[in-house]
């Protein structure tokens, strides 16, 4: 059995096991790494705004960008005139259509998207369905919209819900989490994000979702879950979101139906400012030590990591606190059904579908949110080519 860090050792600093393994040297100098990105993150959060909140992602973001850098040299030149100048946009032509991405072309345009935000860039796991939403009057990229399997254990939707342990598995998997969820510029300032929202509550992909993974067996328990979607769960980027809350998707009578519900905050754990560097020495610290315990492969989505990182925090006598970021993001729930509780609490089995086409409620956006937008704002003043270059670090 491998013991935790005890007194019986006399001067050590890590568990019995790092001493057997004849592994101090690597374990003192994962320790110094790991506290010296944790007085970073403590510097940066503890005032809370946004801004130092993506600052706390930047680490993370600057070394995936290093990772890809020679990928978007190669690419950003056959790609780039997706992206939209100012001259291009002209809210009253805009027509947005909803792409499922299923070619190579459409996955690098999504993967140049992604890369460019503040957040560290994720390819998702488990099931997937990525999105590009286009503008076809004038050609140009809109925004992504990135859908993964859901997590298993998700506080602010398990104390909401009263989902039944013995069918948790089956009824969460109804169910797809939206990792990348956003509009590039300039539509960011014409609130093309709020579309990017809609998108995700709309019939299309839940259609897509039923054709994809209709009478597929699960990697894990070998056998066919119900293919339906009833809902998708999101988080905010950074703290208190402007992007999901109060996202209509139309109206009835004088009331607005809301395509977003808040499940209150997360509770501020997890493993993001821990970088792909950083996760990378930790793997392979974690491989010396248990060698028999592989990492990588199916399975090996965040609760792996988290896992991973766990383990190694015991072995360096290191608190699990130090998995405590304290950036409480905002958690959101896309309902695609009208009896979502009682699908959820196991009560009912059938969905009672409410969503609507993506055209119809790109329409809607418009008219709720581009139109007023830009007439407030003039015009788009946000040069879509030359911010995406800049954030992607190729100027």
């Amino acid at each position: 059995m491998n013991l935790p860090c005890v007194e019986s050792v006399q001067e050590s600093k890590f568990s019995p096991l790092v001493y057997e393994k004849d592994l101090v040297t690597e374990a003192e100098e994962l320790m110094n790494e790991i506290h010296a990105m944790r007085r970073n993150l403590i510097r940066l959060v503890d005032t809370n705004p946004k801004s130092d909140y993506r600052n706390a992602h930047s680490s993370s973001r600057l070394v995936t960008l290093g990772k890809h850098k020679k990928w978007l040299d190669k690419n950003w030149p056959k790609y780039s005139n997706v992206f939209a100048e100012p001259k291009e946009v002209f809210p009253e032509a805009i027509q947005p259509r909803l792409e499922l991405v299923t070619k190579q072309a459409q996955r690098d345009i999504f993967r140049i998207a992604r890369l460019s935000w503040s957040l560290p860039y994720s390819m998702g796991y488990g099931r997937r369905l990525n999105y590009l939403i286009w503008d076809d009057s004038n050609h140009k990229l809109m925004g992504i919209l990135g859908l993964q399997s859901p997590p298993i254990g998700f506080s602010a939707r398990d104390t909401t819900f009263n989902i039944p342990r013995e069918r948790k598995p089956e009824i969460v998997n109804q169910t797809m989490d939206a990792y990348s969820v956003g509009a590039v510029p300039p539509y960011s300032d014409l609130l093309g994000g709020k579309l990017a929202v809609l998108a995700a509550a709309s019939k299309d992909v839940r259609q897509d979702y039923e054709q994809r993974y209709e009478g597929r067996i699960t990697e894990m328990e070998k056998r066919v879950l119900p293919a339906y979607l009833i809902a998708v769960t999101t988080l905010s980027a950074f703290g208190r979101s402007s992007l999901y809350n109060r996202v209509s998707k139309g109206k009835k009578g004088n009331q607005n139906l809301w395509a977003t519900a808040s499940l209150g905050n997360c509770k501020g754990w997890g493993t993001f400012y821990f970088n792909d560097d950083l996760y990378r020495k930790i793997k392979i610290f974690h491989q010396q030590l248990f060698p028999d315990k592989p990492v990588r492969g199916f399975g090996t989505g965040p609760k792996v990591k988290q896992l991973v990182i766990s383990h190694v925090l015991r072995q360096l006598c290191l608190p699990q606190t130090y998995l405590k970021h304290n950036i409480k993001r905002e958690v959101f729930i896309i309902s695609h059904t009208d009896n979502l509780e009682d699908i959820l609490a196991g009560k009912e089995e059938t969905p009672i579908y409410n969503d609507q086409p993506f055209q119809e409620l790109a329409e809607f956006w418009k008219e709720r949110y581009c139109l007023p937008r830009a007439n407030n704002r003039c015009s788009c003043s946000i040069d879509g080519k030359q911010t995406i270059a800049k954030a992607l670090e190729l100027l």
